[in-house]
Parts: structure tokens; C-alpha cells; sequence
């Protein structure tokens, strides 16, 4: 299409700018075709100088080749292999497990995928060993690639806090552990105050992005509460590569071979990492529940999950004498003391008691040493096997009004959103209680009226109590609860 230039303004201001206008004139009389040869031309001379030159303006940026020192040395490793120290060292004592200064610098000599390093064979082992108590050992798609996802109910409606639980019969370690992440979610919708929380008008009716944010917040805070506050690993699996191959040692889980490791010293880059990579988590069914266990053990340190545990290796067998999950699925207070303070003690009393073995040996039994910030309740069918777990203080009364709930094999939360609840003894009086729990049929919040004061209208052991009221008098004894209408699910 030509267009007549002499009808449009030109205001040139000096020769250069007359040249140029010369130019556009002759390119829009003759059209492109004028252009095209030149342009062919110009790209064959930049092809041929390239060729002349041996290089590519491309292949400019690829790093020069190794030495050959680099090489020798790369070929002496691949020649000699990785020392195999999993059968001959426990793991209690191994350089590579459980201290994180060691560990860091094992992970250095891997190759690294997005700042993140591929597990070895010796950390592999070593936390399917501290986690499951053994390996090799069977297999159980449970606990692995087909355990429950982090997936919340619908956003902005009843329960909307809530994580969904998807199977109807899932075992009880999966849904305590499930319960136990809810504490935290709950914790930061109703208690967070830092500057990044986008206001809600109601907590317990979160939109959808602040149901990922409180999800995200949740794992970073287990992870790096385990760590001391001041370190944090992510393991999140690859899609493709395997990094460890089945020995005699290890046996292929679907998960454990194929995991990245990623160390952080900021709490807000393991934030950023954990967001960047929620989606793992919220897989229905996928390894969310393995990954969390994984990454708040790799961040306490192997060593010292075992010492929390007061457990000790056994040569003969390759196992510990405990672990943390076992594989008949039963609750495992170890798990769920990590999951609630970063510690995996197995005990719940307040501070540590010592016990005489059958060999007259005294035995550390390490409990809860410092005030927890999610408390737990629980019951065990009778007063008397209640009573022998003996229960501190240190988890009755928590820093935040948040309980995990155990009753024998089933889990729930019982919280309230009232912070002064645990300030100020007035508050206990009366006041009201949410109860969620693990099961899929609650489809209704449960808001329960406690009264501390009132007397019994008929004796107590005339009385059938719900399990739940049970629970809430541990507590408060001698309370009475209302369930506002509803029928005891508990």
C-alpha cells in the first residue's frame, strides 16, 4: 500500500533527520521488496562470519571445559563409589546422620536441580529407618504415594478451615497427623498477626487464597520450628529422576528415591520454596504426610529425633528399637509431639522422668519441656489407661486455646477463638468450644457451651457422658457441656 507523504506534516530538525525521511520515502514508493535482498544479505554475512569464527554468538555463554585434574578426579569417585557406611555405623553415630553441619556438607557434593540437592543412599536409608524403623522393609502405598492430600474444604463456607478428609477409613496415625497440621492452620487464621495476613471478616470462613497461605505458613512453621528456628529443609520429590537404585539396603518406596533436598537458612526462603511448591502437597492421594515427617526430621537432625525418642539403635537388625510411624498405623505420640513443638518426644509428661529398665539401668524418658503452643486432650477408653500416660500441664494448658483431641484411635481439634480463654481464669467460667473432627460425615460446625461453676443435677456416675465431655474434664473438671442441639459424635 503506498501512502502520499507529501500530504503529511514533516518537521525535520537537521540534515540527519532529512536523510531518514529520504529513506522512508524511497522504502514506501518501491515497498518491501527492496528490502528483502538486503536483509538476506545481511543475515548471510552474519552466518558466514559466524562460520568463519568457528563459534556460535550462542555457544558464547557455555563454560570452558574441565581441567583435566577435574576429570581425573571426577573418574577416581566413579571408579571408587560412595563408601558404604550404612551397614558397619549406626546411624546414632555416623558423621552423615543427624547433626545438620555434617549433613550440609554431604549434600554439597551432589549435583544440585534448582538450588535443591538429589538424596543419597545413606540419608535415604536413614530416614526410612528413624521414620519407619527399618529398611528394607514392605511396603505400604499408605504412607507413601497414596497418603492423604491437604486439601480444604470449600472456601468462605462452614468449615472452611477445615482440611478435607477424603477416606472414609484412613488410618489413624494419617488423620491424627491431618489433625494435628489443622492445629496450626487454625492457629493462623484465628491468632497471626504478622503483616503479610490479608483480613478476613471471618477466620473460620477463609477465602481461597487465604486457605493457601494459612496451608503454606503451617508447613513452614513445623519445619522450621523442628529446626530450631533457624535452619529448615524442604524435600519435595522429582516428577522423573531417581537418585538412589534398590540394594541391599534400600528397597524403592515410589517417594523416598526420587526426593530433592533443599536447605534453608532464611525462614522466609523456605516460605517462598514451600509456596512455590504447595501443589505436592495438596496431591489427593500423594506423599503430603511423608514429606512434612521428612522435612521437619532432616530439619531437627536424625541424631536428635532418636534422642528426643529415647530410642537406640540395634546393630543386629539395622532398626531402631522405635520409631516414629509404625507400620500398623496406630498413633504415634512421638510424630505428633514433632508435628506440635519440633520435638519427637514420646512421653507427655512435663519435662523428663527417669525410669529403671529390667536391667536395672535408668532410662531418660524425655517429655515436653517448655509450655507447648497446641496443647492435646486425650482419652483412652478408661480413667485408669488415661491416667498412665500422664499428661502435663505443659500441653493441658498451651500458649494459643488449641487442642488436639485423641480418643484411642480417632483425632479431632477443639479450639476457641477467644485468646483470653488461657489468660484469665474468669474467661473459663463459661465459654464456648469448636470441635472438628477427622471424620468425613461432620458436615456442620459443632460449637459446644462449657460451664465450670454449675453443680451436678444427678450424681456423676448415674451419667453417660459423650467421650468428648469426658476429654473437656480432663481439662476442666467437673464441667458441663452443652452440645447446643446437636448429637454426640464423640
Amino acid at each position: 500500500m503506498n501512502i502520499e507523504l507529501e500530504e503529511l506534516p514533516i518537521f525535520p530538525r537537521n540534515a540527519n533527520e532529512n536523510a531518514r525521511g529520504e529513506r522512508k520515502e524511497s522504502r514506501t514508493e518501491n515497498g518491501m521488496a527492496g528490502l528483502l535482498p538486503v536483509l538476506s544479505a545481511r543475515r548471510c554475512d552474519r552466518r558466514e562470519s559466524c562460520v568463519e569464527k568457528g563459534v556460535s554468538h550462542i555457544l558464547e555463554k557455555v563454560p570452558p571445559a574441565p581441567s583435566a585434574n577435574r576429570v581425573e578426579r571426577k573418574e577416581s569417585r566413579l571408579e571408587n563409589g560412595t563408601p558404604n557406611i550404612t551397614g558397619s555405623v549406626s546411624p546414632l553415630h555416623s558423621r552423615v546422620f543427624g547433626m545438620r553441619e555434617r549433613a550440609s556438607r554431604q549434600l554439597q557434593n551432589t549435583a544440585s536441580v534448582n538450588g535443591s540437592k538429589p538424596i543419597t543412599e545413606p540419608i535415604a536409608v536413614a530416614l526410612r529407618r528413624i521414620v519407619f524403623g527399618q529398611c528394607p522393609a514392605p511396603i505400604k502405598a499408605e504412607y507413601f504415594s497414596r497418603g492423604p492430600g491437604l486439601v480444604f474444604r470449600e472456601a468462605e463456607r462452614d468449615l472452611g478451615y477445615a482440611l478435607m478428609v477424603s477416606h472414609a477409613a484412613g488410618l489413624p496415625i494419617a488423620n491424627s497427623l491431618m489433625m494435628a497440621l489443622q492445629t496450626h492452620i487454625l492457629r493462623i487464621l484465628l491468632f497471626d498477626v504478622r503483616p503479610s495476613r490479608v483480613y478476613q471478616p471471618d477466620p473460620l470462613k477463609p477465602s481461597f487464597s487465604m486457605q493457601q497461605e494459612a496451608l503454606c505458613t503451617a508447613i513452614t512453621d513445623i519445619i522450621w520450628t523442628a529446626g530450631g528456628c533457624h535452619y529448615g529443609v524442604l524435600c519435595l520429590p522429582h516428577p522423573i529422576h531417581i537418585h538412589v537404585e534398590e540394594s541391599d539396603h534400600f528397597n524403592a518406596d515410589g517417594v523416598t528415591e526420587k526426593l530433592n533436598i533443599l536447605e534453608c537458612q532464611d525462614r522466609e526462603e523456605l516460605q517462598y520454596f514451600v509456596r512455590r511448591n504447595l501443589f505436592l502437597f495438596q496431591q489427593d492421594p500423594g506423599p503430603a504426610l511423608l514429606l512434612l515427617i521428612y522435612s521437619a526430621v532432616l530439619a531437627r537432625g536424625i541424631d536428635r529425633i532418636a534422642e528426643d525418642m529415647g530410642t537406640r539403635w540395634i546393630t543386629g537388625t539395622n532398626s531402631y528399637l522405635s520409631s516414629l510411624i509404625n507400620y500398623s498405623g496406630d498413633i504415634s505420640f512421638s510424630a505428633l509431639n514433632l508435628i506440635l513443638s519440633g520435638r519427637a518426644a514420646s512421653y507427655l509428661h512435663n519435662g523428663t522422668h527417669f525410669q529403671e529398665d529390667k536391667d536395672k539401668i535408668m532410662i531418660d524418658q524425655h517429655g515436653i519441656q517448655a509450655r507447648s503452643p497446641i496443647g492435646l486432650l486425650l482419652w483412652m477408653r478408661t480413667e485408669e489407661k488415661t491416667a498412665a500416660y500422664k499428661l502435663g500441664s505443659r500441653l493441658k494448658t498451651p500458649v494459643y486455646p488449641i487442642w488436639l483431641i485423641i480418643a484411642s484411635e480417632q483425632s479431632g481439634v477443639l479450639f476457641s477463638d477467644d485468646r483470653d480463654l488461657l489468660r484469665d481464669y474468669r474467661s473459663e467460667i463459661r465459654f464456648e468450644l469448636h470441635y472438628h473432627t477427622s471424620s468425613h460425615n461432620q458436615l456442620t460446625p459443632a460449637v459446644l457451651v462449657i460451664r465450670t461453676k454449675l453443680p451436678l443435677e444427678v450424681p456423676e456416675e448415674d451419667v453417660a457422658l459423650p467421650t468428648l465431655d469426658k476429654i473437656i474434664r480432663t481439662k476442666w473438671s467437673g464441667a458441663r457441656v452443652s452440645w447446643n442441639g446437636l448429637t454426640p459424635f464423640l
